[in-house]
Order: C-alpha cells, then structure tokens, then sequence
C-alpha cells in the first residue's frame, strides 16, 4: 500500500484539510498569508514554491473533477502549466 492509498491518514492530508478550513472562513486573508511567505526560511520557500506547482498539476488534470464553480481556475492552472513547460526552470531542494 502506497500513501496514495491511505492519503487521508497522511501529515499531508490534515495540512490539507486545515488550509480547507482556513480558506472557508471569509475573515481569510490571501494577502497575509502570501505576505507571511518571505518570513520563511528561503529554503522552505522554495519547498512551497513547488508545492504550489503540484497543486497546479492537480487543479490543471482533466480527469480530475471540476465543475463551472472551478473551471476558470482549472483552464487558468493549465495555463501556467503550458507557460512553464516552455519557460519554467528547475526549482531545486537547496
């Protein structure tokens, strides 16, 4: 059995379902949050930066389900998708 497999007892999985929370509430502020970003280490930013890329990964896959309520932010994620096959780097662990 791989994680994949058991995903909703992973770390990552209740990070997850934590940012569905905050995200819920209305008093979230995305600004902050992306303000907050240059306080962390400049190693652990890089490791959120490609975190953000799966993300995208994931919002851009056709056989995910999507509906009208998330269409523009799936055609959007294949966007940047498409923009950073031909201009994305490589985004190492440093």
């Amino acid at each position: 059995m791989n994680k994949m497999d058991i995903i909703d007892r992973t770390e990552e999985y209740g990070l997850a379902k934590e940012i569905e929370r905050a995200l819920n509430n209305y008093n979230f502020d995305k600004r902050v949050f992306a303000a907050s970003i240059p306080m962390m280490h400049p190693t652990l930013q890089q490791s959120f930066y490609r975190l953000l890329l799966e993300c995208l990964k994931v919002m851009a896959d056709d056989e995910r389900c999507y509906d009208d309520r998330n269409r523009a932010s799936h055609e959007e994620a294949k966007g940047i998708l498409e923009y950073l096959e031909t201009n994305g780097r490589y985004i190492p662990h440093i």
